[in-house]
């Protein structure tokens, strides 16, 4: 196992992982409000942490991963009603649609995928608890609340004093509340389909509680590692430390890892403005890979803003990764079992570098960065005679080039399959008809076959200021689209 060090938002430091239980990493996640589709937003933390558990088990930890549902909320509540249908039916559904989408952006499944409707004893188990320890009360009315003062160093993990906070529940509760402070365990409610009987009456669960409940029944009273987006730091996850340690008296999360947010063009996204995309209307205009690299091109904590610039350098780079890895493909196909690597190429040396940089901090930008520039020295192969270390070579940059992409959840199709979708909609969106580009490389290899050679240089040249560029290989001219940096 290697040395990890990470962010740890609790202690504002970079400290080294140090876990409970040697070699395991048990790791928590918010996951999604089921009440809608999941939109690129919701993309985002999920492909970080689904990254962030492939390099864990990568360096060898095992880890068992939580990321929930929460299917009980005002919002399905309310959009059930729109739909005319039960909260049980929409939630089936809008989790359907969320485990489908996940599939498209290659988010692996998580070790336990729990629904907050299917936690409801360990949730109410968990406010008696909190009752007991005189961390919590009930009303007349048949609220529970959380007694926010009572608590001392409430305010630990957002750095905010008491007094310059306010109630974090995500509706208003009436009832009859000690202080304006204390947030919502248990509310009073008599919905059909989204109620339960307590013993403080017929309610549901208030929303902090519901995670500090289910990363109990499956991690324990302490764990590892919990994640979300920072806009839940307060109050959300600031309130479920309060509520876990005066019910479990004990520690709750050792680090605590908080991605950035999301604008589209510096602009929240938001349905009103226009710029809401959902994960299946992306995926059906690039391959999922674009989306998950577009996102580790910034680091996880970072905020990212999307332009159609990042979408297409995205794109363009994935496009190079794959001809790359195609070309070594093909160079390694008459591989022998063993041989020296050509001078001056080491391929193993990607896995320490990949290693080196997702140590620090899952560092995805300096994973990158080391890929490319592992790509750029193994392209070097297309010069040049072949031969049997040459061969071995290729087979083991391309092996090297596999293992440290799978952990980013890219290069993950067959090549040629990934190089004709992409290359299909780069041309569209350049405006340039494939057959054209075809017709021209017909052209010119009709000319050159003439040994007409002056009209194959401006057919080529006619293809590059289209940003066509050829390549002459032994098996015939294989074209791509010329590949640039957007990003500078």
């Amino acid at each position: 196992m290697r040395d990890i060090f990470l962010y740890n938002t609790l202690s504002g430091k970079r400290e080294k992982l140090e876990t409970l239980e040697p070699g395991h990493v048990k790791m928590y996640a918010c996951g999604v409000t089921v009440y809608d589709d999941c939109h690129i937003g919701h993309a985002m933390q999920a492909i970080y942490f689904d990254v962030i558990r492939n390099y864990l088990e990568f360096a060898s930890y095992k880890v068992t991963y939580v990321r929930n549902y929460t299917d009980v909320d005002d919002k399905i509540i309310n959009r059930s009603k729109e739909r005319g249908m039960t909260p049980i039916e929409l939630v089936d559904q809008i989790i359907r649609s969320s485990e489908n989408d996940m599939e498209s952006i290659g988010v692996r499944a998580a070790s336990f995928e729990p629904r907050v409707s299917q936690s409801i004893p360990e949730i109410i188990a968990m406010v008696a608890e909190l009752i007991k320890n005189g961390f919590a009360y009930a009303t007349a009315e048949g609220d529970v609340y959380y007694r926010v003062r009572k608590k001392a160093d409430y305010g630990k993990l957002s750095n905010r004093k008491l007094d310059e906070l306010r109630g974090g529940t995500r509706d208003v509760v009436q009832g009859d509340k000690e202080d304006d402070m204390d947030f919502a365990l248990w509310k009073r409610d008599d919905t059909e389909g989204a109620s339960w009987e307590s013993p403080w009456g017929r309610g549901r669960p208030g929303w902090h509680i519901e995670c500090s409940a289910m990363s109990k029944k499956y991690l324990g009273s302490s764990f590892d590692i919990h994640g979300g987006g920072r806009d839940l730091v307060f109050p959300h996850h600031e309130n479920e430390i309060a509520q876990s340690e005066a019910a479990n008296c004990c520690p709750y999360a050792r680090y605590w890892l908080h991605s950035g947010l999301l604008t589209i063009d510096k602009r929240k996204m938001s349905k009103s403005l226009g710029n809401h995309t959902l994960i299946r209307d992306f995926v059906q205009r690039f391959p999922g890979e674009v989306l998950r690299m577009a996102y580790l091109q910034s680091h996880y904590s970072s905020n990212v803003d999307f332009t159609e610039a990042v979408f297409r350098g995205a794109a363009r780079r994935l496009l190079y990764l794959y001809e790359s890895l195609q070309e070594l493909d093909r160079l390694a196909l008459e591989a022998p079992a063993s041989e020296k690597f050509l001078p001056g190429h080491n391929p193993p040396d990607l896995i320490e570098a990949f290693h080196q940089q997702m140590s620090q901090d899952f560092s995805t930008v300096g994973a990158l960065r080391e890929i490319l520039l592992s790509v750029r020295k193994a392209n070097e192969l297309k010069q040049g005679k072949k031969s049997p270390s040459k061969a071995f070579t290729a087979k083991a940059y391309a092996e090297s080039l596999r293992a440290v992409s799978h952990v980013l959840g890219l290069l993950q199709m067959e090549p040629q399959a990934f190089i004709e979708r992409l290359r299909l909609q780069i041309l569209k969106e350049m405006d340039i008809p494939q057959a054209r580009v075809e017709d021209l490389i017909e052209q010119r290899r009709a000319a050159r076959a003439a040994k007409d050679y002056a009209k194959g240089d401006e057919l080529r040249k006619e293809l590059t200021d289209l940003g066509i560029e050829l390549m002459d290989t032994p098996e015939g001219t294989r074209w791509t689209i010329q590949w640039k940096d957007e990003e500078g």
